[in-house]
């Protein structure tokens, strides 16, 4: 059977259930029913009674559009999962049709999308492409080898660390790259099987990019979408991320025991190669040559972004009184990428910027982000999202609960989907929740934890994982499911634990 038959077929059976479903499913006329519906008809720009906005969404005219639209949606991502590299045109493929077909107009789907959020990620990808080139990865990464001599346990906390602050500065995807190269040139010298290694340095990096809104495209599209600010995100995310990475390391020692023996034989049999590995890449970064320059001024731009992501709400207060104008918060970290990348032009020709642009942006990604938020807001528009919130509200008797359904549904799917399709499915119910009263903006940081590490449980649950697995497997280093759910299983699970917990306290 031929690609395009299979791809009907998928489509036929997810429309028929998607009709099915959205025939059945209806919200009633209780208290719960009525504020759904009214900020239904609210967001459609619907001027109506709640009793006639209770009756138009559950119409079957109503009823067969929403099917239509869950279907198209759902069509795009089992694409997605059948193959990866399906998704831009999947996501292009079910918004043409939406579109032909007429059940949004374009003019409201093109309004949807954030393009601040869609401007911020190609700025913080070129920036991120700058540092790599400047060489600062590698050099962090020999510091690294030079700290943790023959301490196992030390070189396990260091990659961590730097797998977790990577991912919560640059992004997930630019931490998996670096750190997976790392542990593969210590597989080429001490001669290991670092499967564990990898493995571990993927779930910090998962762990990492929910520190900070740029570490991971969830929490940058949560930022935006939402309307919270930097610090409400730093304030609430950082120091669950903190504990989680404890939780991690703590769990990786105790389970991996017999690999930690191995490497740490390997680490005395071989010392003399990693000192002299060491010593050979120290001779090009030797004080005061060109290449030690630029890595010295691209360390202090990193620090320098960071902190200005870090503290954008109180910038952009000084820079308001400055002016004497309001700055909106979101619209200037949407340009702070850019700003440092002009700093840049300090070690940075000008004309080789437009190379960083085209090679370090993701641009099939950057797509894919668009047309789902576009997929995304037609389920809102439809009434899609209003049915499954009134669902989940009765799926739920308190605050608590209903955090703990979002919680773990979104980790669970996040596993399997990717995981920024289903926190783009979720989002407008959180926002639904939250503008009806039954969940404050916890709801968006259950949604954050569950994506982010309901993507480590299998080596498909996110980009990052499937960055290294292939990495791994061009040189020969095989990372079985088994091997994975051995250490993914009880540390993800526990993170999502400590997470609910967290979520309660607040």
């Amino acid at each position: 059977m031929n690609t395009f038959k299979k791809a009907v077929i998928i489509f036929v059976l997810i429309l028929a259930a998607s009709i099915t479903a959205m025939h059945f499913l209806y919200i009633g006329k209780d208290s719960t029913g009525l504020l759904i519906a009214r900020q239904w008809c609210e967001e459609i720009g619907l001027n109506a009674s709640n009793s006639m906005c209770l009756e138009i969404i559950n119409s079957g005219k109503m009823s067969l559009v929403q099917g239509v639209s869950l279907a198209l949606f759902l069509f795009a991502i089992a694409l997605t999962v059948i193959r990866m590299e399906w998704r831009t045109a999947a996501a292009m493929l079910a918004l043409a049709i939406l579109i032909v077909v007429g059940i949004a107009a374009p003019q409201d789907i093109l309004n949807a999308v954030s393009w601040n959020l869609i401007l911020f990620l190609v700025g913080s990808m070129t920036l991120a492409g700058i540092f790599r080139e400047l060489g600062i990865f590698r050099y962090l990464a020999l510091r690294i080898l030079e700290l943790a001599r023959n301490n196992v346990i030390i070189l396990i906390i260091l990659l961590s660390l730097l797998s977790y602050a990577l991912s919560a500065a640059l992004g997930e995807v630019t931490s998996i790259v670096y750190v997976t190269m790392l542990a593969l040139e210590i597989a080429s010298i001490m001669h290991v099987d670092v499967a564990s290694l990898i493995i571990l340095s993927v779930l910090a990096t998962n762990t990492g990019s929910s520190a900070m809104p740029i570490g991971n495209p969830i929490g940058v599209y949560l930022l935006f979408k939402t309307g919270m600010s930097v610090s409400t995100f730093i304030r609430t995310a950082f120091p669950l991320s903190i504990l989680n990475l404890v939780v991690l390391l703590a769990t990786f020692i105790t389970l991996e025991k017999g690999f930690i023996s191995m490497l740490d034989k390997a680490f005395k049999k071989f010392a003399h190669r990693i000192e002299a590995y060491v010593a050979r890449h120290r001779i090009d970064l030797r004080a005061g040559n060109r290449e030690a320059l630029r890595i010295l001024i691209g360390l202090g731009v990193l620090l320098a972004f960071i902190l200005t992501v870090a503290f954008n709400d109180f910038i952009v207060q000084m820079l308001s009184k400055f002016y004497r104008t309001p700055i909106d918060p979101h619209a200037f970290l949407t340009f702070v990428p850019y700003i440092f990348i002009i700093i840049m032009f300090a070690v940075i020709p000008m004309e080789e910027i437009s190379k960083f642009v085209e090679k370090s942006v993701e641009w099939s990604s950057i797509l894919f982000f668009v047309f789902l938020f576009m997929l995304s807001h037609v389920l809102t528009y439809t009434g899609v999202m209003a049915k499954l919130a009134y669902v989940f509200s009765h799926a739920a008797t308190s605050q608590l609960t209903l955090l703990l359904v979002m919680l773990f549904a979104s980790a669970v799917l996040s596993s399997v989907l990717d995981n920024l399709s289903v926190i783009v499915t979720f989002t407008p119910i959180a926002m639904l929740f939250n503008q009806i009263g039954l969940t404050g903006s916890l709801a968006y940081f259950a949604l954050l934890f569950g994506g982010v590490f309901g993507g480590n449980y299998t080596p498909v649950g996110s980009t990052a994982n499937i960055v290294a697995v292939g990495l791994a497997e061009k040189r020969k280093i095989k990372i079985t499911w088994g091997n994975w759910l051995r250490l993914a299983l009880a540390s993800t699970t526990l993170q999502l634990v400590v997470s609910l917990l967290y979520l309660y306290l607040f």
